[in-house]
């Protein structure tokens, strides 16, 4: 039996990286030339929905740092764009900061909203490349209500990778410099499908085919510019069952199978858990868990290439929704 939730929504803040070379060369926008060596970075403040109306990101303050720093408080225009010569940067929102909806004829009515993101967010300035950051937001929402930026209404995983310290030799050499290291993480996963097993092990299981995977702390070129995008072409699924002799939840199994640049099965990478810690949720009369919000979890996790087994191993501490 399969069904579809859309109890809640996450919310994209687009930060979208327009690079474009060349001294003096210009972007398209009037009055803007750019040196040698630098991009663009544009923060667009202001989406309209499918459904026509506006939303804003309201006190909002960007931190860039990188090669160059900057720290952007007025956000008044629509679209912010900052020049910065082409690298690797992290972008931290802060402030106090909100969503609202704008409704022509009538006051600003605020969204209530969780930044799930990592905090600051990693990207780069590349020349002659288009790129796009996304600020992920969770904010409750009706199943068939568009917004505004993008709109999920499937769930998320957010928390911190905890990458194992080892000498073991069998470490991929390319997945090598994550040894010992902490990473903040967000998963999140649109239009999830939820199928109810009953039976001797009742679960709730989602799938999905568009997932949006994201890493934080300081720019790595193997997270962000490798791991990141493979998983975020792939699918997901999420097992949620049933511990019949406590009647604990507690998560079977997650992994976001990634997929190769070329459409094919996923043999890039791979992000795998084992069985999570147990916690007190709900369940519907047949015993099955229904879409809940997720406490915080503690999972063993593996990352790496399945078709050969070469993995790293660590702890995955966790939480997020499955609605």
């Amino acid at each position: 039996m399969t069904m579809k939730r859309m109890y809640l929504a996450v919310i994209s803040l687009a930060l979208v990286l327009t690079a474009c070379g060349g001294a003096g060369t210009g972007t398209g926008r009037p009055g803007l030339a750019l040196r040698e060596g630098e991009g663009v970075v544009e923060l667009p403040l202001l989406s309209t929905g499918s459904g026509g109306q506006s939303f804003r990101l309201v006190g909002a303050t960007f931190d860039i740092k990188g090669l160059e720093n900057q720290s952007i408080t007025d956000t008044t225009a629509d679209t912010l764009t900052v020049q910065l010569p082409a690298g690797g940067y992290t972008v931290e929102l802060k402030g106090d900061y909100h969503l609202e909806r704008l409704t022509p004829g009538a006051p600003a009515e605020t969204i209530p909203a969780t930044l799930i993101s990592p905090n600051p967010l990693p990207f780069t300035v590349a020349e002659g490349e288009a790129r796009t950051v996304r600020f992920l937001f969770k904010t409750p929402a009706d199943g068939t209500t568009d917004i505004g930026f993008s709109v999920d209404t499937g769930g998320w995983i957010t928390g911190t990778l905890d990458f194992a310290p080892t000498q073991d030799p069998s470490i991929p050499p390319d997945l090598a410099e994550l040894v010992g290291k902490s990473v903040p993480f967000a998963v999140s996963f649109d239009s999830a499908t939820l199928t109810r097993n009953t039976g001797f092990n009742p679960a709730l299981v989602a799938t999905a085919q568009s997932v949006s995977v994201q890493f934080g702390g300081p720019f790595s070129v193997l997270l962000n510019e490798r791991i990141a995008p493979a998983l975020s072409r792939g699918f997901l699924t999420l097992d949620l069952a049933v511990d019949t002799s406590t009647a604990n939840l507690y998560i079977r199994e997650f992994f976001v199978d990634g997929l190769s640049p070329h459409g094919g099965a996923g043999d890039l990478y791979m992000l795998r858990t084992g069985a999570s810690t147990s916690f007190r949720g709900t369940i519907d009369g047949e015993g099955v868990p229904t879409p809940q919000d997720l406490p915080a979890l503690i999972l063993p996790f593996s990352l790496g290439h399945p078709s050969n087994g070469r993995l790293i191993q660590g702890t995955m501490r966790a939480t997020g929704s499955m609605q």
